[in-house]
């Protein structure tokens, strides 16, 4: 009896491991026998309906689906694969191992989602995908069409098609055309933000705070009764930091890339992230995680803001999961068998009343909440987390004059201003970080050991923050965290060593009396 020989045929794919792009290999082999179509590679549910879609697409486009046994192998097939991004890749090998395409370049990589009618479509995850080229040897990459945006902007070299016979012509070795496109170019300067500075009148304790915050990328915790300005404080933080470097978009468009397909705006903005989460917001939304390990809340505000208004209302598990991400930054999430490092660079921005009614800080005698009720109300928030704010600010209602001056509305945008001021707060840091050789941060990031010679502190200035953070009963962490804004502070005044002064007010900033019901 003749042996037939089985038809293969293979090409390259990525696909999205986490937050990393990964290199598979589609095989394709075709062997006589009853008619049948399997995937196998430990793909799970959405990449076995990839063979009606591929099914239909390639006759769709004119082609012949092989009429006998038709095994893809997804390799390597140790690791957990999902995801659409097959479709293309799968399609391929298939024409090739048919005989019906003649590749005439090596070393193909390819990804994409395939319509019924042969349509190439984006997936989620382009930028991680795209980077993974860096490392990888190829001729040609084929990607959809619409991820040429994020090509464009991490300058790598790829061919972009709109159909499967448009990715046979590549393969083919024949030209496509699809006429000059212009690619969003990303914005140079940010746009004045949606609330200025200017709006928070009447509240000299919160825009020093704002200010410092912002200057050193430090925690905050606003305190306050309802009404004060607390989510106020917290969106005009956002419009006074300096745009994102390039660096820190791509990262932050590798964690959003995963979530959904970018947009062309989405690709241009360097505005720094806000993400406003609700207290009802699950562990799993907060550090990421799910079947296929997303990212979550934490990663989604990579390098911005992360604010939790009503800091009280969250589940105890959610609050305390912030803690490691907090001094690592980075978050660590197990799924299938795999473990998934999300990036976790953020500054945490808390808002909370200081009691249940609300006005314990402002007017004890019409609190109606017992000592038993607030101290009850204000140990929601373990103490583990208190200890990584560096600031703690009061907010209470402003005067009447103020409020007048709010309803005219006749100031001058201030947030530019401010935001140029930050920038060049920042610049120093970076500055003194390179002269000392470590990665360049902002002082709320630094976490060296040497704070003292780093941050230029005396042995008097040294003394006397110990002999405070002893007094105050702060353990060493809130010690380096105090004199961490200590040195912000130096930097906004544009002194060269800390001096005592400005641990002085470093320490007003500490934990304050908010609450205590007399």
């Amino acid at each position: 009896m003749t042996n037939i020989s089985p038809k293969n045929a293979s090409v390259k794919t990525l696909y999205l491991q986490g937050l990393e792009g990964m290199v598979a290999e589609v095989e394709a082999s075709i062997f006589p026998g009853l008619p049948s179509f399997e995937v196998v590679g430990l793909g799970d549910s959405s990449i076995r309906e990839a063979k009606e879609r591929v099914r239909a697409s390639i006759r769709s486009c004119g082609f012949t689906f092989p009429n006998q046994r038709l095994l893809v192998n997804i390799s390597p097939a140790y690791l957990h694969k999902s995801g659409s991004s097959f479709d293309l890749a799968i399609a391929m090998a298939i024409l090739l191992a048919t005989g019906q395409v003649q590749k005439q370049v090596k070393d193909i990589v390819i990804y994409g989602e395939l319509s019924l009618t042969g349509e190439v479509r984006p997936v989620p995850g382009s930028v991680s995908r795209l980077l993974c080229l860096e490392t990888e040897n190829q001729n040609t990459c084929i990607v959809p069409r619409k991820d040429m945006d994020e090509a464009f902007l991490l300058g790598a070299k790829v061919r972009g098609v709109e159909t499967l016979m448009e990715a046979i012509s590549v393969v083919s070795g024949k030209s496509i055309d699809h006429g000059e496109e212009p690619f969003p170019e990303v914005d140079e300067e940010l746009s004045e933000p949606s609330i200025d500075i200017s709006t928070l009148r009447g509240q000299p304790a919160a825009l020093r705070a704002i200010t410092l915050a912002a200057s050193g990328f430090h925690n905050m915790l606003l305190v306050g009764s309802p009404g004060t300005g607390k989510s106020l404080s917290a969106r005009i933080l956002q419009g006074i930091l300096p745009p994102l470097t390039k660096e820190e978009k791509i990262d932050l468009l590798r964690v959003e890339s995963s979530l959904s397909v970018l947009s062309k705006e989405s690709i241009a903005s360097r505005e720094r992230p806000f993400r406003y989460v609700h207290h009802t917001c699950t562990p799993s939304a907060m550090v990421g995680g799910g079947r296929n390990a997303v990212p979550g809340e934490i990663s989604r505000a990579l390098n911005g803001i992360l604010f939790l208004d009503e800091l009280p209302e969250f589940s105890p598990q959610v609050l305390d999961l912030l803690r490691v991400p907090i001094e690592t930054g980075e978050m660590k999430v197990s799924r299938n068998n795999c473990t998934n490092v999300f990036p976790a660079r953020f500054m945490l921005v808390g808002a909370m009343n200081p009691c249940r009614c609300g006005k314990c800080l402002e007017a004890p005698a019409e609190c109606t909440c017992s000592p038993s009720m607030i101290a009850s109300y204000q140990g929601k928030v373990s103490g583990a987390l208190l200890d990584r704010m560096d600031i703690f600010c009061p907010l209470n209602h402003i005067s009447e004059d103020s409020l007048l001056e709010t309803m005219k509305g006749d100031y001058s945008p201030e947030s530019p201003d401010w935001r140029k001021k930050v920038d060049e707060v920042w610049d120093r840091q970076y500055e003194r970080c390179k002269k000392a050789g470590i990665p360049p941060v902002r002082n709320g990031e630094c976490r060296e050991s040497n704070l003292g010679e780093l941050f230029r502190l005396g042995q008097k200035e040294m003394e006397y923050a110990a002999m405070v953070a002893h007094q105050m009963q702060l353990s060493v962490r809130g010690l380096q965290r105090m004199v961490r804004l200590s040195r912000t502070i130096a930097d906004m005044d544009g002194d060269r060593d800390v001096k005592t002064e400005h641990i002085v007010e470093a320490v007003s900033f500490r934990l304050p009396n908010w609450g205590e019901k007399k």
